[in-house]
């Protein structure tokens, strides 16, 4: 994903991927292809309003990637549903640092272009964490949805 604004308190990604618009939607709310291609595993579906409670579990569509999340595999995640606009918009809030009670809200917005679908993940609330963190997990956050792009594109590449 290639970074659209950064700030103090905002993330933004936005990539085109060629695939239908129905198997991009499916992929990223649904929860079980949620996690397949994010690292993650939900014990249930993705309900909003709900949260969707689930552990970290390496992403099966990139082995380089994988090796980087195992040693965070079995720590329990936690996503609340803000949103689901069938075919437009996914969104949720959670918590990118663990030593605080902050959450951040992360959305992703799809949209028809000529080539494919434009996805844009969105990321903010990143001023409401400690001053001492804030910097660091808005960066590794900036970082972390640029890898997440290459996963999404590779899942729907394995996935046709």
């Amino acid at each position: 994903m290639n970074a659209a604004e950064s700030g103090t308190n905002v993330v933004v990604k936005r990539v085109v991927l060629d695939a239908p618009l129905e198997r991009l939607w499916a992929a990223i709310t649904d929860s079980a292809r949620f996690g397949y291609w994010f690292g993650a595993e939900f014990d249930g579906p993705f309900v909003a309003g709900e949260a969707a409670v689930g552990r970290i579990r390496p992403t099966r569509v990139d082995a380089e990637t994988a090796a980087l999340q195992e040693p965070m595999s079995g720590m329990p995640i936690t996503v609340y549903v803000d949103a689901i606009e069938p075919m437009e918009r996914f969104s949720f809030r959670w918590n990118p640092d663990p030593g605080s009670d902050v959450l951040t809200l992360v959305t992703f917005d799809l949209e028809p272009s000529g080539v494919g679908v434009a996805v844009t993940v969105t990321e903010e609330g990143f001023d409401r964490l400690p001053e001492d963190v804030r910097s660091q997990r808005r960066e590794n956050n900036a970082e972390g949805w640029g890898h997440q792009g290459r996963l999404l594109s590779r899942y729907l590449e394995l996935h046709t």
